[in-house]
């Protein structure tokens, strides 16, 4: 009887603790798998990462000394019941993928947690309880700080997982070298440049046999799994998307791809939060057109004040592009922009009117689209298919798409993720829209360092002057927008402060109605859940 309790009440912790270990894991793999953003999360999450309902197990260890062994297992065992049944689970945005690195620290874990396990039983007194009493509180101990566990494991695999990465880099760096006829176009930007690969990738398709990498795969492991898994000597072109972190990220894509295009959306102070300061960002973006051949082409969009300021570069052709700048090879004017969609002119180097028509919204997309349209002018496409692929253009999931509910509410769905730049816009494209009430639903803009609160704030103040109505997300996370609300007096009646999204999107039902438009703003990670 007693070893058949203990055996229920082990499976019941390892149970538990396993939930535990997978749930560890995936908050380090949205943090890149790199410890140091992994700490610094559990810093700031330290309550989330540590309930007080798991020291239930340590406070009912004293009862070993009271009462029989096998009625405390048992009691052990509804304690973690207790907690498994009882865990928060909270809807992911990013799910847990289970790839071979999660895969090789999961198993690492495992045998170290089962090997210290094997070790303590098979050398103590089973029959003292004292001992007991010290295991059980070494196990509760490990569930309850498992986050050092998973910073261990890490740590231990990082030389392996360097030599692993360096293998398949290497590769890949090898397969593409062979594609002699491949034309490679690197795309970065602060924002925009996701869209930008999107939309390059249909105008380009009207000619050539073209590959892009897909969704938001940027890192130099993304685009190492797209060359070895999907990149063939069949395309023509592969349009990379490069994203950074910290300086040295886009040169390290450039040495893998060598791309011969690069084109560089916008800098600004997305990710500030990692990079520090401005000049760390125009450095680390400027590095895809440092990075380009003599006779590569740059395509760079001057309207942006810090692209405006970059150093000379060593390529023979630059193209700019913009709506507002002076002297620009490709631009675009009489934009109009309604409900339905867009319609503007580009001029091109050789001064034609091209006149185009677009479902997509926003003034960023019209940016998007005029730096897609002069790439594939500068590589033959002709103006009718360039016409013909944005007429048919579909909007980028979650970035300004326009929806209608049953209830006839439209709905502008801008969630994917937020910048300032891309924030002002969407509120101009909400008070271009006509409805009756305009309502914003928001948790605001993160990653900006020491300048969120600031750029918050002031985003708020413009917010105040758009929207009829205003639903804050997250309690602590919106601080900065309440306080920009009251420094414009917008009325307290008028905005509402919802724990998450579930309670949002409640309270929003009770205020929608027919012919509102509602703006739903940037979307935050799982990493930010209050």
């Amino acid at each position: 009887m007693e070893l058949i309790a203990l055996s229920i009440g082990l499976l019941s912790y390892l149970f538990y603790i396993f939930w535990k270990i997978s749930r560890e894991l995936h908050i380090l793999q949205l943090n890149s798998y790199m410890n140091q953003r992994y700490f610094i999360w559990i810093q700031k999450n330290f309550l989330k990462t540590i309930t007080l309902k798991e020291f239930l197990p340590i406070l009912i260890i004293p009862l070993l000394f009271f009462v029989a062994k096998p009625l405390f297992y048992l009691i052990w065992t509804a304690l973690y019941i207790f907690l498994f049944l009882s865990k928060n689970i909270v809807p992911q945005k990013k799910p847990f993928i289970v790839t071979s690195r999660v895969k090789r620290i999961l198993a690492f874990t495992i045998i170290l947690f089962l090997a210290s396990l094997l070790f303590v039983f098979s050398t103590i007194d089973h029959t003292n309880n004292l001992n007991i009493a010290i295991i059980f509180t070494i196990l509760a101990t490990i569930n309850i700080f498992i986050f050092i566990v998973i910073l261990f494991t890490n740590l231990m695999l990082m030389p392996l997982e360097k030599s692993i990465s360096r293998w398949y880099y290497n590769d890949a760096k090898q397969q593409i070298k062979q594609m002699t006829n491949l034309t490679v176009i690197g795309i970065t930007g602060s924002f925009g440049k996701t869209s930008t690969k999107f939309f390059l990738n249909e105008l380009l398709t009207e000619k050539f046999n073209v590959l892009m990498t897909p969704e938001s795969y940027n890192t130099p492991m993304g685009v190492t799994k797209v060359i070895r898994t999907t990149l063939r000597p069949i395309h023509d072109i592969f349009i990379v998307e490069m994203g950074a972190k910290q300086r040295g990220d886009i040169q390290e894509l450039c040495e893998l791809v060598h791309p011969q295009i690069g084109i560089l959306t916008a800098i600004g102070e997305q990710h500030l939060e990692t990079f520090k300061n401005i000049e760390t960002i125009i450095h680390t973006k400027n590095e895809l057109i440092a990075s380009l051949p003599i006779d590569g082409i740059a395509f760079l969009n001057k309207d942006n004040t810090n692209i405006r300021h970059l150093p000379k570069s060593r390529v023979n052709k630059i193209i700019n592009y913009g709506l507002e700048t002076e002297n620009l090879h490709y631009t675009a004017k009489n934009i109009q922009i309604t409900a339905t969609g867009s319609q503007f002119t580009i001029q091109t180097p050789a001064a034609q009117q091209i006149i185009l028509h677009t479902k997509l919204l926003g003034k960023h997309n019209i940016y998007n689209i005029l730096a897609a349209s002069a790439v594939a002018a500068e590589l033959g496409v002709s103006w009718e298919k360039i016409q013909y692929a944005i007429k048919r253009l579909e909007p980028v999931p979650h970035r300004l798409v326009l929806k209608k509910t049953p209830q006839n509410i439209t709905i502008i769905d801008d969630a994917f993720n937020s910048n300032p730049v891309g924030a002002h816009m969407a509120l101009e494209v909400l008070q271009a829209i006509e409805g009756n009430k305009k309502i914003l639903v928001t948790p605001g803009m993160v990653e900006l360092g020491a300048k969120e609160y600031e750029l918050n704030k002031a985003w708020a103040e413009q917010a105040a002057s758009f929207c009829d109505y205003i639903i804050l997300v997250g309690i602590k996370q919106t601080q900065p927008l309440q306080d920009g609300l009251q420094a414009k007096n917008y009325p307290a009646t008028q905005y509402y402060v919802a724990k998450d999204f579930n309670a949002a999107n409640q309270y929003l039902q009770t205020i929608a109605h027919s012919g509102d438009v509602v703006l739903f703003e940037n979307d935050l990670p799982d990493t930010y859940n209050e």
